[in-house]
């Protein structure tokens, strides 16, 4: 009764009121594995470490963990569930382009390809490095690469997007797809904290000591802008109108049951799981996070605890926020941006969350309960690990240093 109330509940708020990390050489990507992940590959991991800007030779004489990321400009023609054509601007063939996951004191090391069928010049602008702009995040032509190398100095998540040819067009790269995030994992980990409990039954509040170890997801919310055609409608972004906004790429992705969009799965999890949500938001238009009928435990920005037993956070444009739910009750939970304009152009979607009978999900009639791939990051030392499924806006690149894709 008490889940059939919720998702009637859930109904009457909504209609009143998104991973993969790389594993790379220098000339060819990983191939995604069943669960559509991408596996590591010539990761060079040593120890130690410098907090200036390096050189990619001096990175490799560095006793600190080198991560190789390379990420291949790729422009395609996508369909959002909609039907409606984006004439896509990718990083690695997908919107968001790949999740890169490291620990605070890695030393990153970037290469850019602008891969040779493109017709747009292309760069990278990565917001967890302190290095110069220029000209390290400067123009790269067709058919050309640069590489660059910095040390994830700060914890957090961080945007990467492509700024176009020497920042001109570079509201038209992020906003056709161009973005992506790296998760930095904070050198000593995640810190648990004392959560608030209510005791079945009697309805007594209680304590409880929550462990670093969580569940993860990553959300990125962002906008579209698009004429009929797909092309990009500058007039729309300057006006503030998005044709669509999304969370990880497609618009209520994560809604089956309520917008029933095609092929939406939504996330699960299980009565009492601590969940860590990586939120960022590459938009111009700010994003209210909040969970319909759950309190936000405890939101970390940058390196502060900014917020504890909050109702709704805000994340700016470029910004982002660590918010970590303990789910107490079993039942359907909706996420979504709480400005109405946004929610109802694509930014909300479900959870599920189990009981030991499984009584939510046998409800709703589902039988299937991995995650969709896209929401989940790569695992670090305070993941728990859970099952995934392909779920994503695009085909992640096989490249292989030549002219094609697949």
């Amino acid at each position: 009764m008490k889940s059939k109330l919720a998702i009637f509940a859930l109904s009457a708020v909504l209609m009143s009121g998104l991973i993969l990390l790389p594993g790379i050489n220098m000339k060819s990507f990983a191939i995604p594995n069943e669960q559509g992940q991408l596996t590591l590959a010539n990761m060079n991991l040593v120890m130690g470490g410098s907090f200036t800007p390096i050189s990619t030779e001096e990175a490799s004489e560095s006793t600190a963990p080198v991560k190789n990321v390379t990420f291949v400009a790729v422009e395609k023609n996508l369909t959002l569930p909609s039907g409606q054509n984006v004439a896509a601007l990718t990083w690695n063939g997908t919107i968001p382009g790949p999740t890169v996951r490291v620990t605070q004191g890695d030393i990153l090391n970037v290469k850019i390809i602008n891969h040779p069928n493109n017709t747009l010049i292309h760069s990278l602008d990565h917001h967890a490095s302190t290095i110069s702009a220029v000209p390290n995040f400067g123009p790269i032509n067709v058919s050309d690469s640069k590489e660059y190398t910095f040390v994830a100095s700060q914890p957090g998540v961080f945007k990467y997007h492509c700024e176009g040819n020497a920042v001109l067009g570079m509201d038209q790269h992020v906003f056709q797809g161009m973005v992506g995030i790296v998760i930095v994992d904070p050198a000593d980990g995640y810190t648990g904290y004392e959560g608030v409990t209510i005791e079945n039954g009697t309805n007594a509040l209680g304590t409880s000591e929550v462990s670093p170890d969580a569940k993860e997801v990553a959300f990125q919310f962002s906008e579209y802008y698009l004429d009929p055609s797909g092309n990009y409608d500058s007039a729309a972004m300057f006006a503030h109108a998005p044709t669509a906004s999304w969370i990880n790429g497609i618009p209520f992705g994560y809604d089956p049951v309520i917008t029933k969009t095609p092929n939406a799965t939504t996330l699960f999890f299980k009565q009492g799981d601590h969940v860590r949500f990586f939120v960022l938001n590459h938009g111009d238009l700010p994003v209210n996070f909040h969970i319909v009928g759950e309190i936000l435990d405890r939101v970390t920005d940058g390196s502060t605890v900014s917020g504890l037993g909050k109702q709704t956070y805000t994340v700016g444009g470029s910004n982002d926020a660590i918010v970590d739910v303990v789910f107490d009750q079993p039942g359907v939970y909706a996420f979504v941006n709480h400005d109405y304009s946004q929610l109802f152009k694509g930014q909300a979607g479900l959870i599920v969350v189990d009981g030991p009978d499984n009584g939510t999900s046998n409800l709703l009639g589902l039988t299937d309960d991995a995650n969709p791939s896209n929401a989940i990051p790569p695992t670090g030392a305070n993941s728990i690990p859970v099952n995934v499924k392909p779920y994503m806006l695009g085909t992640p690149l096989a490249w292989n240093g030549q002219n094609t894709t697949s």
